[in-house]
Parts: structure tokens; C-alpha cells; sequence
């Protein structure tokens, strides 16, 4: 039997090629649904994105989107009142009503960025905490 190796490797490659390029143009398909305002080249700031990109964000990523600014708000709660936001949570929800957990708190920074678009994350970050008890924030 005499094959030969290199038979079928042009279309092979071909089919790689297109693959890649396929790729690679839905991945800048992808990239274009947010886009950051001038100076925040890798968002070194969760805190300072508009709420109009931070909206967008959610909808391309929510989970990681809604625990990169929650634990950004655990820090500055922290910073702020000297209170870990365990602490924090654990007291609003002794006193009563629906539990503040992952979804509950995170989905008042979608509801006050979608209601503020202008607004910035971190005053997101500060309506929750007057929700949750921390008026210094």
C-alpha cells in the first residue's frame, strides 16, 4: 500500500483557516456589544464604569459582571465603615424581610443602573449600602 502522508492536508488546513477566521470574527463581533469610555483600557476601575457600559456588561456577562462589582462594593464597604460585607449583610437580614443573597444584591445594582444609565457603578454601590443599613457610604 503506498499512502501518501501529505494527501488531504491542503483541504485540512483550509478548513482550519476558515475555523480560525470564523473565530476570530465573532470574537470581535462580541467585543463591540460594550465598549469602555476613553482611559479605561482593561477596566483597572469597576467601580468608575458608567452604568450605561456596566448594563451592557451585564448582558454579556452577568455573573462574573455582578461578582466583580460585588466584591468591588465589599471593599469599599470595608474601607468605608471598617465592616466586612458579611457583617453588613448579616445584619440587614436579621431584620426581616426577603434575604439579601448573591441575586438580591446584586440586582439592585442592575435595577439602579438601568433607572441611572449616567450614573456611575460606585453610586450603585452606595444606594445598596443605604439600603442595607450603612449610611456613611
Amino acid at each position: 500500500m503506498n499512502r501518501n502522508p501529505r494527501r488531504g492536508t491542503g483541504r485540512v488546513r483550509a478548513v482550519c483557516a476558515a475555523g480560525l477566521l470564523l473565530a476570530l470574527a465573532s470574537a470581535g463581533a462580541a467585543a463591540e456589544l460594550v465598549r469602555l469610555p476613553r482611559g479605561m483600557g482593561g477596566v483597572s476601575d469597576i467601580g468608575a464604569i458608567p452604568c450605561k457600559v456596566f448594563s451592557q456588561m451585564v448582558v454579556v456577562a452577568p455573573q462574573g459582571t455582578r461578582l466583580s462589582l460585588l466584591t468591588w462594593a465589599a471593599g469599599y464597604y470595608s474601607a468605608t465603615s471598617g465592616k466586612a460585607l458579611f457583617d453588613v449583610v448579616s445584619a440587614a437580614n436579621a431584620g426581616g424581610g426577603p434575604p439579601w443573597d448573591f441575586e438580591r444584591l446584586t440586582g439592585q445594582f442592575v435595577a439602579y443602573c438601568a433607572a441611572n444609565p449616567e450614573a456611575i457603578t460606585s453610586e450603585a454601590v452606595k444606594d445598596l449600602g443605604r439600603q442595607l443599613g450603612l449610611e456613611a457610604t
